[in-house]
């Protein structure tokens, strides 16, 4: 199976693989950090992953909200 990821999708996807959390890899990236979950569900959907098991941000909230 060959997927395709964007540049952006790429660096959301490698951050979220060392567990980092959304508002860590937005920071990292200079994103908000719905932008980066959204970043990162669509990693997900592409990969067809069966859960989007989000990192949740210290406070525990989803999508960094």
């Amino acid at each position: 199976m060959n997927v395709l990821l964007t540049e952006a999708e790429l660096r959301v996807a490698e951050l979220a693989a060392d567990a980092t959390g959304i508002e860590a890899i937005a920071e990292a990236l200079g994103l908000r950090p719905a932008e980066a979950a959204g970043i990162l569900e669509t990693v997900y959907r592409k990969l067809g992953a069966a859960t989007s098991a989000v990192p949740k941000s210290r406070e525990g909230h989803l999508h960094g909200s």
